[in-house]
């Protein structure tokens, strides 16, 4: 049994609190990796405001930011720089998801999945966010 699929599995289970059986749970799990890798697009082919997958190749870690957010408190931001065949992209990462790049030993080359992200179109370009239920994952 694929491990992946076994690790969802037991999150999922938690999350039911045991509601459901583990053939229900398995079945939930393959029908989301299968969704998942089906709507991967290319960096070309992403728009304004959607939630997508794409594989990509880190190209620049940039410095963490700190900010005063508008309703008080500090803010952290993180961008890293990403393409694949197609084009380039930011992906910013906010506050308690800045120290991933060390905490999952990604540098200069790595390759990424990011899973259910979101998009938005900047001054910058094309950003990538990770979100509440997004994935990212090195390839």
């Amino acid at each position: 049994m694929n491990e992946d699929l076994e690790a969802r599995v037991a999150e999922l289970r938690r999350e039911f609190g045991g509601l459901l059986d583990d053939e229900v749970l398995r079945r939930i799990a393959r029908e989301e990796g299968e969704s998942n890798m089906a709507s991967v697009k290319k960096i070309a082919d992403i728009g304004d405001k959607e939630e997508v997958s794409v594989v990509v190749k880190v190209t620049r870690i940039n410095e963490t930011k700190t900010f005063q957010k508008r309703t008080g408190g500090e803010g952290k931001v993180r961008n890293i720089n990403v393409e694949d065949e197609t084009g380039t992209c930011r992906l910013t990462l906010w506050d308690e998801d800045v120290d991933l790049p060390e905490e999952m030993n990604i540098e200069i080359g790595t390759q990424l999945k990011l899973t259910d992200c979101y998009t938005k179109q900047t001054d910058f370009g094309l950003d990538i966010t990770k979100g509440r239920k997004g994935k990212i994952e090195i390839e």
